[in-house]
């Protein structure tokens, strides 16, 4: 039987250097930074998932297939 591999991966990578905090991800991994004692939330990064039209055109654009 030939089946086809659905897997994936997901990457979170966070370094704080200072008063600077630098993040990359890939998957649908996401960062975010709790701030003023839990009373505010930053976003640090963004999902990659296939359903996000822009996400999808550049898998295509690449060769890619979204199944």
């Amino acid at each position: 039987m030939n089946s086809i591999d659905k897997s994936g991966s997901c990457a979170l990578i966070t370094l704080i250097i200072d008063d600077m905090i630098y993040v990359a991800n890939v998957g649908d991994s996401r960062a975010i930074l709790s701030g003023f004692g839990g009373k505010k939330v930053y976003a640090l990064s963004k999902d990659h998932k296939p359903s996000d039209e822009k996400e999808k055109a550049r898998i295509t654009k690449n060769g890619g297939t979204i199944y």
